[in-house]
């Protein structure tokens, strides 16, 4: 997987399919919403835990949150309101 893709971005698989090119500098909720693919959320914030993904593969950059425990991130659990890709990725829900 490269780490970047061009001008528009990171190339995102996302349950087994590729969506495009993601923004780094916005969050992956906000890209997904760019995409017009609906995932759960509710506080946009990193306090529900409605959002969570599973990184499969490549880097993501993880703001300030506070629902996933230290387990849920060493599993690679991620929350898409508080994550920015990095590289490209393979996501799916959790």
């Amino acid at each position: 997987m490269s780490s970047k893709t061009g001008l528009d971005g990171h190339q995102v698989i996302f349950d087994g399919s590729g969506i495009g090119d993601f923004c780094p500098e916005t969050s992956l909720l906000e890209n997904f919403e760019r995409q017009k693919i609906d995932i759960p959320n509710l506080c946009r914030k990193g306090k529900c835990g409605c959002c969570k993904l599973l990184l499969i593969k490549g880097n993501v950059r993880h703001e300030k949150q506070c629902v996933l425990c230290e387990e849920e991130l060493e599993e690679n659990i991620i929350l898409a309101c508080c994550a920015y890709s990095q590289s490209d990725i393979e996501i799916e829900l959790y």
